[in-house]
């Protein structure tokens, strides 16, 4: 059931709504929340099976702007809480809080008002769907001692089916939106899982970067999978909320308009999310950032001691310019774990497997082409390139808001940049190092079609 929280944020004395829905659909009764936070809730569920997973998730979002390294945590895994805002910047800077700022589920009060959010879906995709959005710009909210806002804006749709292939996985759909004069750099964008599965003090993580696996006769590709299952698979007597056999929830990266693969898989403890914004940056960088200097470890060692396990998976890095928008997509997994009754750790993965198997299969054939992903291949008459020749920033653009990406060649024919995305995107005359390239001919590839020039000078 949906509830309302309204409270009165002093001294600003602005009446916010902090709103809460929940995907019910299949075997999954999970709740979500329009600040940023996820979780609290079942898998599966049934009226004789039910395993309450008092999970919360969320995003974590750094970039370095200007020489100083920010950062904003959707769900911090010590306390709960959140830097975002039930807003939007553009509302937020000018007006406050608005009612309008709650979660919209199909079917039910959809879709979103276009006058409000005109980059809010239209037409449902899935059986069951919520949209929200949300934003760091309020710096009261933010830790203390931390550094301002970036200054983001986000929109999460969460899909679901009711078929029985899609029983056991539901998605998630987070656009990020610079609105600010000024490009975010080096930018990272990962989620956090805090997975209390079963019993929470003897959980373990799991990690499959990139792996094959024979099931039967298939063989299965299965990458960037992050998982939390429980130890021994044995329900507690203490627990009223657990009817059955715990076992694991799995976070898989299916797509970025980025081009980005998994940065980073990191292992994380409750006080490091006490710890300040740069630390966390290194964090979704992929550094330990607790050694001097700090290694670039991508992907934590799993180790097998159960305890209350979290973890981050991050993308990165990217520029976001002004206008422009990331879309990253992800499944959200549930599943048997092991053996049933057996006490130790499991080793059987096969269940796991095959569901990201058929959640990425359902994702590409539901979801991703009906997105518009793969519908319309953009010409090049279709681009716009202002101003050319240009100094400081070139803008790429067309008709409408589309997915491209683009090579930047020199004189010589050797690439320089690659930028990917939704259109607005700028080129700001930097190569892939950050460096700037030297005055003169350049040459655009445009979803691999044929070349457009442009002249940057001094």
């Amino acid at each position: 059931m949906r509830w309302f929280l309204i409270f009165l944020n002093l001294p600003s004395f602005l009446w916010a709504i902090y709103d809460s829905d929940s995907l019910s659909i299949n075997r999954w009764r999970w709740c979500f929340e329009n600040y940023g936070r996820w979780g609290r809730g079942y898998w599966p569920y049934s009226i004789s099976l039910r395993n309450y997973y008092i999970s919360g998730g969320g995003v974590w979002i750094g970039c370095i702007d200007q020489g100083e390294t920010l950062a904003t945590i959707g769900y911090n895994i010590t306390s709960g809480t959140s830097e975002m805002i039930p807003s939007l910047g553009r509302y937020w800077r000018k007006k406050g809080y608005s009612p309008y700022h709650r979660i919209y589920k199909y079917p039910g009060d959809w879709p979103p008002p276009k006058e409000i959010f005109p980059f809010a879906p239209q037409e449902a995709l899935s059986d069951m769907e919520l949209w929200c959005c949300f934003s760091d710009y309020d710096p009261k909210i933010h830790e203390p001692e931390n550094t301002r806002p970036i200054g983001i804006d986000v929109a999460l749709t969460v899909y679901g089916f009711k078929d029985l292939w899609a029983k056991d996985f539901f998605f998630l759909k987070y656009e990020l939106f610079n609105n600010n004069p000024y490009p975010i750099s080096d930018a990272y964008f990962g989620i956090v899982l805090d997975g209390d599965i079963g019993y929470y003090g003897d959980d373990l993580t799991g990690f499959i970067l990139d792996k094959v696996f024979q099931i039967g006769q298939d063989t299965i590709r299965i990458k960037n999978t992050a998982l939390i299952y429980d130890y021994d698979n044995i329900e507690r007597p203490s627990s009223v909320w657990t009817k059955g056999t715990p076992g694991a929830i799995a976070i898989r990266l299916l797509h970025s308009s980025l081009g980005n693969n998994l940065r980073a898989f990191k292992i994380l403890e409750d006080w490091e999310c006490l710890s300040a914004d740069a630390l966390k940056y290194l964090l979704l960088a992929g550094y330990n950032p607790f050694q001097n200097p700090p290694p670039y470890v991508p992907y934590d060692t799993i180790d097998t001691l159960p305890e209350d396990k979290k973890f981050l998976i991050s993308s990165g890095p990217f520029t976001l310019f002004p206008c422009s928008t990331a879309t990253f997509y992800y499944a959200v997994i549930g599943s048997p774990f092991g053996d049933s009754g057996e006490v130790g750790p499991k080793s059987d993965t096969t269940e796991l497997i095959w569901r990201s198997w058929l959640a990425e299969l359902v994702f590409q054939e539901r979801l991703f082409n009906r997105l518009g992903r793969k519908e319309k291949a953009i010409t090049t008459s279709e681009i716009l390139l202002f101003p050319n020749p240009f100094r400081s920033s070139l803008f790429i653009s067309g008709e409408e808001k589309q997915e491209v990406n683009v090579q930047i060649f020199n004189a010589n024919g050797q690439l320089v940049k690659f930028l990917c995305g939704q259109t607005p995107l700028f080129w700001d005359g930097k190569d892939e190092r950050g460096e700037r390239v030297r005055q003169g001919v350049y040459f655009l590839r445009i979803n691999g079609k044929e070349k457009k020039k442009v002249i940057l000078t001094e």
